[in-house]
């Protein structure tokens, strides 16, 4: 979710039944109604704020407009340099597809409307190279065992039916 999105989230946008959280359209950049699953880690952290918040389902969230100068004391803090907020966004879209999820879906999931815009949020990481280059292998692989199998069956050796 965009910054802004969090900060306008209310409780009542949240669907623990569902696991999903509903970005509702006055509060996208696009001013388009998105969902956004709920990963269970996700889950366990709001389920602990609802448990400390005053159970009204028209409040915010978490209770502020913005987070800049606590974002910055806490990087400072923890001796984090040149960090923003927002990669969280990017480091989100990357392990999305990682995962393995649609290109589409996680569009729609991140409120992407261009495909230029969405690949600027998708960071290659040496794991991610290094797993892409391996499946690589795997099909050169298969292709080339496919290759053989074919001119075996066809060079008049061996035949089926």
């Amino acid at each position: 979710m965009r910054p802004e999105e969090i900060y306008k989230l209310i409780w009542s946008d949240i669907d623990f039944l569902n696991g999903i959280i509903i970005i509702r359209a006055e509060n996208t950049k696009t001013e388009t109604e998105r969902i956004v699953g709920i990963t269970p880690r996700l889950r366990n952290e709001l389920e602990r704020l609802w448990e400390q918040s005053p159970k009204d389902l028209s409040m915010t969230v978490f209770g502020v407009k913005s987070i800049k100068t606590t974002f910055k004391t806490a990087c400072r803090k923890a001796e984090i340099k040149n960090f923003r907020f927002r990669d969280c966004r990017h480091t989100a879209t990357t392990r999305m597809v990682n995962s393995g999820m649609p290109q589409a879906e996680i569009m729609k999931t991140t409120g992407h409307t261009q495909l230029k815009t969405f690949l600027r949020y998708v960071n290659l990481t040496a794991e991610s190279v290094s797993e892409s280059a391996k499946s690589f292998g795997k099909f050169l692989t298969n292709k080339i065992a496919d290759a053989r199998y074919k001119h075996k069956t066809t060079s008049g050796k061996e035949y089926f039916n």
